[in-house]
This record gives C-alpha cells, sequence and structure tokens, in this order.
C-alpha cells in the first residue's frame, strides 16, 4: 500500500511493519496496564475516551491475535466493547436489508450504495432477502439521521447499515434497534456497544498518508492540508493522525488548512480560492480523502508547480494521476466503498447464521496498490477526470481471509456476493 510508482515495496514494508510492531507493543503495553487497575464495563456500558484510554472495554485480547496489527492505534479512533448479539436469535422469513448514511453527496457513498444495493439484491435472487429494501439519507443532519433510524426500526428491518454523522447521537436508537432484534452494522466507530463497528483504523491509516508524505518531502517544505466533512469523527480523526504525523519537524510548515467534504468539485473549488491569496510555493498536499487529485487540478489550472501527495481512496482519477505522476505520489491505499460494502454484507449474513463476533469493533486493513500489482489496478481508460472506481476484485482475497477469525459458532455460510 505504498506508492506503486517507487519501486520500493520491500523497504516500505519493513519500516511499515517495524513502526506498527513497536506502536502495537507500546499500546498493549498501556492497555494491559489498563487491565490490570480497572474493571471490566458491562454490555452496553457507555464511557468517555479520557477516562479509560478511549477504550470501552481495557483488554485488546478479545481482538483475535492475527487481527491486532490493525489495532495499532485503535484507542485514537475507535472503542472495543465484548459482542453484545450472544443471544441474537435470526427472525424467521427473508432479511429486510436497510442502510442509513449521512452524506451522499461525494463518490464514495455513492459508490457504497450502489455496491451495498448489488449485495442486497444477490441476497434477494437467493431467496435470502426481501425486495424491499430501504435507504435512508440525512444529508449530514443528525437530528434527522436519528428520526430516519426510528422510521427504518418501525418499518420491520432486520438488518441496518449505518454511516453515523455522529459516534455518540445514534446509541438510543441502537438499543431500540438491539432491544427488536435488528443486526445494527455501523461503518464508523460508534461509542456503543449495540452496534458492530465495521472499519478500517482511520487513524492508522491517516498517519501513514502523511507520514510517508513527509518523507517524501524531505521533511521540509510547505503543507496544505484538505480535511473532511466538518463534525464527523473520520474527519476529526484524520486530522488529529496527519498532525502527529508532522509535528517534529521543524522545516514543515502548515501554510493552508481547509475542508473539501470528501468531494472533489468542491475541494478543486477550494484549493482555487486558496491558491489564489497565497502565492507561496507548496511542497505537499495532506489529502484526507478523496482530494487530493482535485487539488493537483487546481494547482495546474493556476499554472503552479504540482506538490507531491498521498493518495487514500484509490479511484480511477487517483490511479490515472499516479501513472502520469509517479514521483510525485508518496503513498496509496485503497478506501474504496465496494470492499466495505462486500465487509458490511459477509459479516451480516455470518451473523444472521448464528456465528458470534469475538468483539463489536472489527478494524480490517484497507489493501492497495504496490508496485508490483498496480496493473491489476490501473486500466487504460482511467483519467484524471474520472468519477469511478477500480475494481474491487485485487482487495477482496485478502479481506475474504481475514474476517473468518473474528467470528466462531453458528452455521456456515455456502457463499458471499462479491462485487463486480
Amino acid at each position: 500500500m505504498h506508492n506503486a510508482g517507487n519501486g520500493s515495496s520491500l523497504s516500505t514494508y519493513s519500516r511499515r511493519k517495524r513502526r506498527f510492531l513497536a506502536r502495537f507493543l507500546c499500546a498493549t503495553t498501556v492497555v494491559l496496564g489498563l487491565a490490570a487497575a480497572t474493571s471490566v464495563l458491562s454490555v452496553g456500558a457507555s464511557t468517555s475516551r479520557a477516562s479509560t484510554s478511549h477504550s470501552a472495554y481495557s483488554a485488546i485480547d478479545i481482538v483475535p491475535p492475527g487481527a491486532r496489527v490493525n489495532y495499532a492505534n485503535y484507542q485514537q479512533y475507535a472503542w472495543l466493547y465484548p459482542d453484545a448479539y450472544t443471544h441474537y436469535t435470526r427472525p424467521s422469513g427473508k432479511i429486510k436489508f436497510c442502510e442509513s448514511t449521512f452524506y451522499m453527496g461525494n463518490t464514495f457513498q455513492q459508490g457504497f450504495e450502489a455496491a451495498y444495493l448489488q449485495e442486497v439484491h444477490a441476497e434477494v435472487r437467493a431467496g435470502v432477502a426481501s425486495p424491499d429494501f430501504i435507504l435512508e439519507n440525512s444529508n449530514n443532519t443528525t437530528a434527522t439521521q436519528i428520526s430516519q433510524l426510528q422510521s427504518e426500526i418501525e418499518s420491520g428491518c432486520d438488518v441496518i447499515v449505518v454511516e453515523p454523522s455522529s459516534a455518540t447521537a445514534f446509541c438510543p436508537e441502537f438499543k431500540k434497534a438491539f432491544d427488536a432484534g435488528i443486526i445494527v452494522i455501523a461503518n464508523d466507530p460508534v461509542e456503543c456497544n449495540y452496534a458492530i463497528t465495521l472499519s478500517f483504523d482511520v487513524y492508522e491509516n491517516s498517519y501513514e498518508l502523511a507520514s510517508h508524505l513527509v518523507a517524501g518531502m524531505g521533511y521540509k517544505g510547505n503543507i496544505i492540508e484538505i480535511t473532511g466533512v466538518p463534525g464527523v469523527a473520520d474527519a476529526a480523526t484524520a486530522t488529529n493522525a496527519s498532525n502527529a504525523a508532522i509535528a517534529g519537524h521543524p522545516n514543515l510548515h502548515v501554510v493552508g488548512v481547509y475542508t473539501g467534504d470528501w468531494t472533489a468539485s468542491i475541494a478543486q473549488t477550494a484549493t482555487a480560492q486558496w491558491l489564489a491569496t497565497h502565492p507561496a510555493t507548496v511542497n505537499g498536499i495532506v489529502d484526507e480523502g478523496a482530494m487530493g487529485v482535485a487539488a493537483e487540478t487546481a494547482f495546474a489550472e493556476a499554472g503552479r508547480p504540482l506538490p507531491k501527495v498521498s493518495l487514500q481512496e484509490g479511484d480511477c482519477q487517483e490511479l490515472a494521476f499516479e501513472k502520469l505522476h509517479p514521483s510525485l505520489v508518496t503513498y496509496m491505499t485503497d478506501q474504496a466503498p465496494a470492499p466495505s460494502a462486500y465487509m458490511s454484507m459477509d459479516v451480516a449474513l455470518r451473523m444472521l447464521a448464528g456465528q458470534r463476533p469475538a468483539t463489536d469493533t472489527i478494524l480490517y486493513p484497507i489493501p492497495g496498490p504496490t508496485a508490483a500489482t498496480f496493473n491489476q489496478w490501473w486500466t487504460p481508460s482511467m483519467k484524471v477526470t474520472s468519477s469511478c472506481f477500480a475494481s474491487p476484485k485485487p482487495a477482496l482475497p485478502a479481506l475474504t481471509n481475514y474476517l473468518p477469525q473474528f467470528f466462531s459458532g453458528g452455521t456456515a455460510v455456502t457463499s458471499f456476493p462479491q462485487p463486480s
């Protein structure tokens, strides 16, 4: 998941692995110390990040050993709870799948909805799901999303996939859903164990992206940071991680911070406006999601030199940009929507089959292109103006092999629909 153009996969991987292990050992020491000093909270308890080192359950050993590398900095991003669905019973008849999102204004959310709907349609054809799928979009208004969730609970949904606008606001609704026998899968961490959190570690990913960027800049020069949707936990987490990677390097200077709402058109306009009043050279762009190529386009249109950038979306325009400018892309991961939709359905089907997760917080890796695998992701049809995503197929094998370690009991699921 490094820059596919620099040909240094082994050295990059080794550095990353050493840093992962060092952080993990440090985090494990802290958590085990907490475990000795505090009692385990009861199922359903809510907690303050400040009061329990960001963890509602103070033992990393509830995470399968083979997955702990992906929890290296989970305290900065997520909460660990034991599985609350111990006594869950699958409802009779066909399953009604529903979705609640806070934002449909960018290509990721649109792509996730399309990919998840494709998964649901496959289950309808298999006779597992009912065809009356419900999608609600709150347009980034928490009160509206709460109301929409209440409506979905009352509408007889059996599985609700949620992209929450808040980490704390939805716990009462999640409890109502839980009491009604509904599986809730949250694709961002929530401070409540009445939902299964399913996500990659945004803090670790953002830290790696920023740290590779500043290394590629030689730890000197001017940086701009383009942030996500204000008020959303993922956006704040990504900014905190990026700032941590930049800190301690006196020759690096953050000269601009502005939001792009994880939306290319907004990021391009915001960058053009910023450039109009800031003539100084910019050497690096911290892209916190799907905005880096748009920012580079604004630089090109302004006749300004293109800065280095790390890219995390893995969409067509990013792959096309790296193909054109391999020396500018210092790191790339693949936060694509279709693998995320696949994971959501995979977990739902396992739980419907009676399988129980070891923890309600499943953090997974996000495989991306390397120098050796770049052409599995990139195709000649991709342009820097494309709004598509690469085929999810290169990412799926790693994810398929990763999930089973979290589950036990129940019956086997014979097939998981794979997005095209």
